[in-house]
């Protein structure tokens, strides 16, 4: 599937290079349908995540791009730092920046942890998505329905819902879910709905990523802290 995605991508691409190079896009975030089932009203953490959660809609993410590369970043200037629950909002939709390389299809997220860098390495061949013949129009766009099972929360298999547009010929999205065909406008994992509310094509800046840190897989960087947790508490 991965490889049908690739070949449609190629020829939209060529389709629409002399016209669209660059630009970026704004999403905003509302709580996935999944994000509180499981949870107890009981549990101590319950009425947190319910208030982080009503408080995602203050929450602002821009995806920039360009033929070879994306970045995908919180908005962190535009909320009150000084709002213990909107810190926690950002914290649930996640406020890390995210890399996506074109050319390799590898994706990177960067997060500061103990005092040393990361990148946190995965690549758009991951995803084994199924389009479906579902259309949605997201601001003016016409899109196509895509799912794709992953790891969620508790390693858990989840289902991530994705709305692509074949219209935009990159394959990139939010939060580092790529490789479809046109660009992922809203996409929904077992947590937030990130959802394009606009974008605009234009000269941007040139995005810079070094490959510095350390680099470690998803797996392996939670068994990491899996090994932390154990040598520290014992379990």
């Amino acid at each position: 599937m991965y490889r049908f995605c690739i070949t449609l991508f190629f020829i939209y691409t060529n389709g629409f290079a002399q016209s669209i190079n660059s630009g970026f896009a704004v999403y905003s975030v509302r709580p996935a349908s999944k994000l509180v089932q499981g949870l107890s009203n009981n549990n101590k953490i319950y009425t947190e995540i319910k208030d982080a959660a009503n408080h995602l809609n203050q929450l602002e993410y821009h995806l920039y791009f360009n033929a070879d590369i994306a970045y995908f970043e919180f908005q962190e200037q535009l909320i009150d730092q000084s709002n213990r629950s909107v810190e926690n909002a950002s914290k649930l939709a996640r406020n890390t920046p995210f890399y996506i390389l074109q050319a390799s299809g590898e994706v990177f997220n960067e997060i500061e942890f103990m005092g040393d860098d990361y990148l946190i390495e995965q690549h758009c061949s991951d995803y084994d998505w199924q389009i479906l013949n579902e259309t949605k129009v997201i601001q003016g766009y016409s899109c196509n329905k895509a799912t794709a099972i992953i790891k969620g929360h508790n390693d858990k298999p989840t289902e991530i819902i994705a709305y692509f547009c074949p219209q935009i010929p990159f394959n990139y999205g939010p939060k580092g879910y790529c490789g479809l065909p046109g660009m992922i406008l809203s996409v929904e994992d077992d947590v937030i709905i990130y959802e394009m509310i606009k974008i605009k094509f234009e000269n941007i800046d040139p995005i810079s990523f070094k490959k510095s840190g350390i680099v470690k897989t998803r797996e392996a960087f939670s068994s990491y802290i899996d090994s932390l947790a154990k040598a520290t508490f014992g379990r």
